[in-house]
Parts: structure tokens; C-alpha cells; sequence
């Protein structure tokens, strides 16, 4: 695992994650210029942004607080809206989360997947199991959200309300752009295209078991790569928390 980057506050001398937004020991503002291309907020200090590494000087404009909206972190925050190049983003300036519209996230992610070939990177997947699994809700519509493994293969575990969009906490939102620009949106599809020509032949191959009612069963395989397993677990989670809610 990569050692995250520690800061230290300009005001009290504690050192920091250099994507904090405030100082956990003095409480005074740490990160506070914002990426126009990603939004990443980034130490004043800096000239380039620390994840997108573009240069910074110019901010998003910001729309205004977006009435009726709720962190899912922060209870009763309300998010501020910022907009650039591919639309408008929500964020809460206390944690550091970001919600992005569905049409907002494809546009930002289709600009990003250009640059894969001007300035390639090189991107290492995480555990998307590895840490506790908890639901939050969506700052909109106030429904749960899923958890969904960001393009399957990316280990970065984002709450996705179907309706309104996808919440990022905080650092994720770079981190799925980085796993974009790093291509890996080319190996998410590959392992999709994999996953199919794979079911298609289980179906063809083998009979299914019956599973328990509402879920829906799969062929038994005993050859489920480790990307299908933790996708597979996600997905059981996520099921089991709809039937015992009924």
C-alpha cells in the first residue's frame, strides 16, 4: 500500500492527510484551493493539482448551497454546488464527500479516459471488501444507496443511488478518475466481455440451483476469478439488506 501524504497545518504545526480539509487538531482551514478539472481541494501552496496534476489558479464557480440536499456523512449539512466544463458538482465542505450526477460522472469520465493516451498512468486496485460495510443514504431522495465496485475491477466501493447519482467520500472521486486515466475502463469492459462469454457457456454447460426466493441463481462454478467473488459478495450484501427489510 502507498503511505498517504501528511501535511503539516500551517497554523498549529499538527501534521494532517494533505486532503483534509481542516486541521483535526485547530480546526483551521488545510486544503482550500479546488482543481477546476477534478475538484480535488489541494494545499494553497501547491501549483499543481495532487491528483489530476493539472495547474491550478482557476476554481470551479460556485453555484450556490443546494437546498434540500443532506451529506450522508455530515447529518443536516447541506452540500454546495460548484460547476466547471462538465457540469455541476455537490460537495460538503466539512467532509470532503462529493456527490455526481449520472450524465455529470459519464462526461467526466470520458474526458478523463482521453487523457489515458496523452498522459498514461499507472493505477493499483484495492480491496473493495476489506472495510466495514455500512449504507448512507442519498442526499436527495433520502433512499439507501448501493454499494457498487467502481468499474468492477477499481476496488473503489461507491454509494449509487439509481435516480440521482454517485456518492464519493472523500479522495475517492480522484482516485476513480486516476483508475480511468490509467485505462481502466478499457480492462473493466474486457472483464465484462469475460464475465458474459463465461455465464453464456455455464448456461449452455451445466444446470442451475434453485437459491433462496428473490435472489436470483447462478450456475455453480467452482473457477470464479477473485474480481467476480468481490463483486459477488457486494452483490449478496446488498441483496440480503432488501429481503430483511421486507
Amino acid at each position: 500500500m502507498h503511505a498517504a501524504r501528511s501535511y503539516e497545518c500551517p497554523a498549529c504545526g499538527g501534521l494532517v492527510r494533505e486532503a483534509a480539509r481542516v486541521c483535526g487538531y485547530c480546526r483551521s482551514p488545510i486544503a482550500t484551493t479546488r482543481c477546476y478539472n477534478c475538484f480535488t481541494m489541494n494545499v494553497p501552496e501547491a501549483q499543481h493539482c495532487m491528483s489530476c496534476g493539472a495547474e491550478l489558479g482557476l476554481e470551479p464557480v460556485s453555484v450556490e448551497a443546494c437546498l434540500g440536499s443532506a451529506c450522508p456523512r455530515c447529518k443536516g449539512r447541506e452540500l454546495d454546488a460548484f460547476a466547471n466544463q462538465d457540469g455541476t458538482l455537490f460537495d460538503c465542505g466539512c467532509c470532503g464527500g462529493q456527490f455526481v450526477a449520472g450524465g455529470v460522472l459519464a462526461t467526466m469520465i470520458r474526458r478523463h479516459q482521453s487523457l489515458s493516451i496523452e498522459m498514461p498512468r499507472s493505477f493499483r486496485a484495492g480491496n473493495p471488501i476489506k472495510d466495514k460495510v455500512t449504507y448512507i443514504e442519498c442526499p436527495f431522495c433520502r433512499d439507501l444507496m448501493l454499494r457498487r465496485n467502481f468499474g468492477k475491477v477499481s476496488g473503489i466501493v461507491v454509494d449509487v443511488c439509481a435516480r440521482h447519482g454517485t456518492w464519493f467520500d472523500v479522495g475517492e472521486l480522484p482516485r476513480v478518475l486516476s483508475f480511468v486515466v490509467a485505462g481502466g475502463m478499457q480492462r473493466a469492459s474486457a472483464v465484462q466481455l469475460e464475465e458474459q462469454l463465461r455465464l453464456s457457456h455455464s448456461h449452455l454447460a451445466s444446470p442451475t440451483r434453485g437459491g433462496l426466493a428473490g435472489f436470483e441463481s447462478e450456475p455453480l462454478r467452482d473457477d470464479l476469478s477473485w474480481v467476480e467473488m468481490q463483486e459477488a459478495a457486494l452483490e449478496f450484501v446488498d441483496w440480503a439488506r432488501h429481503f430483511f427489510r421486507h
